[in-house]
């Protein structure tokens, strides 16, 4: 299936110039994955649309103001945020520096100016203002929660790419689960898991 019309089929609306962006940005993905293990080596190129649409679809649910994405890897969600919403300041961080080398490349390919790029743990991190919290396989949200607890303020809001629902109850937090509109189209689990500060 053609990104164009899974995208159509999850409900998502695209313009000609972000189907562009996502067809080039899912080509730089495959072309350096051969060399650099940005995602799965069993990877194919309709899992990488699929991956797309997915991370395109949060942005439905963001807060205004800034995003930053942790542990971005091959930039999902991130990169597709910037191709969704190309004038929200987004912040891609990622401690393997291959994959911060990849992030770089592909977001002046895209012309992505809102984009940045940072090589960093996140427990190196002190503090996050951004108002909008993304990751996708990255860490278990309690541990996630963990290594953020004394780094946010309670206005920032997380969102957790997951696959099934979890009902976390962590101490100090309220969280909500929201089935992603890709669930039912490619019939696998999809969904975020929205967290904030009590």
């Amino acid at each position: 299936m053609k990104l164009k019309e899974l995208a159509t089929q999850a409900s998502l609306s695209l313009s000609p110039k972000q189907v562009e962006l996502g067809e080039q940005y899912i080509s730089l993905v495959l072309k350096w994955n051969k060399t650099r293990n940005l995602v799965s080596r069993n990877c194919s190129k309709k899992d990488l649309i699929e991956y797309f649409v997915d991370s395109a679809i949060l942005s439905k649910h963001l807060q205004p103001g800034k995003v930053v994405d942790l542990g971005s890897g091959a930039g999902f969600p991130g990169l597709c945020l910037a191709v969704m919403n190309p004038h929200t300041e987004i912040n891609l961080i990622d401690s393997n520096k291959k994959k911060t080398a990849f992030l770089i490349h592909a977001k002046n390919e895209l012309g992505l100016t809102s984009v940045s790029v940072e090589n960093s743990r996140v427990e190196d991190i002190p503090k996050i203002s951004d108002e909008n919290i993304v990751c996708r396989a990255f860490k278990e949200p309690i541990n996630l929660l963990n290594c953020l607890v004394d780094k946010i303020s309670p206005r920032t809001k997380i969102w957790v790419m997951v696959s099934s629902n979890q009902k976390e109850k962590i101490l100090n937090f309220k969280t909500a689960y929201r089935t992603s509109e890709i669930s039912k189209v490619i019939r696998k689990k999809r969904g975020f898991l929205e967290i904030q500060m009590t």
